[in-house]
């Protein structure tokens, strides 16, 4: 006898006038592990469709947060890159009146000089460090030392004192890839710069830069890294021809 049967079957005795207080009721053990046994399906496919659908929205908040990384980090070192001045432009004079605009230059980190919040060259170059230490990339912008407006004789602070306040660092991105170089430097007839780590004559003929960076949102993610690439022009360092090497 069916469930429904025994479900609807003390109604019906009643109805029908009958005594049924000896029958036995209740449900049978067979049906009790069917009704278990249904109900465990349906609690494991409701449990498997939240873990799915946590699993989904935590991949794409990573994807996102890569994403937004990768994209702050290009910014910021597209829009600076294209600010590498000779220090020559800035009527520099001293060990840094004769540099070129790039200081260093590897697959991993590159400095070099630029024009940055210098309004009527009344502060003078900047020196810019962009690299990537254990994944993580930072920006570091140097102002030089404090000087008399007109005198161009520029001074940087050593980075490694804790007296350089003018200094400033930030972190871009972190697990960022280094699988594939992040800087990759050229020449003005397009020819690319091979070495480990750029010569003086190398530094002082780069003219474009291509950046690439790839971010993860943590280590060993399963999910792809967000790329991104871009071919970086320097024209304020194309404007003036300078044979010599940065210091």
């Amino acid at each position: 006898m069916s469930l429904l049967h025994r479900l609807a079957g003390p109604a019906r005795a009643e109805r029908a006038g009958h005594d049924d207080s000896g029958a036995e009721g209740g449900y049978t053990l067979v049906e009790l592990v069917m009704v278990i046994f249904v109900l465990g399906i349906v609690l494991a496919g409701v449990q498997t469709t939240l873990i799915f659908t946590q699993r989904t929205v935590g991949q794409n908040s990573m994807r996102l947060d890569q994403s937004a990384q990768s994209k702050t980090a290009m910014d910021s070192m597209s829009r600076i890159l294209r600010t590498a001045v000779l220090p020559s432009q800035m009527n520099a004079v001293g060990a840094v009146g004769g540099a070129a605009a790039f200081i260093q230059g590897t697959a991993t980190s590159v400095q070099f000089y630029a024009n940055l919040n210098n309004d009527a060259n009344t502060v003078g170059p900047s020196r810019v460090t962009y690299t990537v230490t254990s994944g993580v990339l930072t920006e570091t912008i140097q102002r030089p030392d404090n000087h008399a407006v007109g005198d161009y004789n520029y001074q940087y602070c050593n980075p490694v004192l804790p007296t350089c306040t003018t200094d400033v660092t930030r972190v871009l991105a972190r697990n960022v890839q280094t699988t594939n170089p992040l800087f990759t430097y050229y020449a003005k007839n397009g020819s690319k710069f091979t070495d480990p780590t750029l010569t003086a004559a190398e530094l002082a003929s780069v003219d474009s830069i291509d950046v690439l960076i790839t971010v993860l949102a943590a280590p060993n993610q399963t999910i792809h890294g967000s790329t991104l690439t871009m071919r970086v022009t320097l024209p304020n360092a194309d404007s003036v021809a300078q044979p010599t090497s940065s210091p």
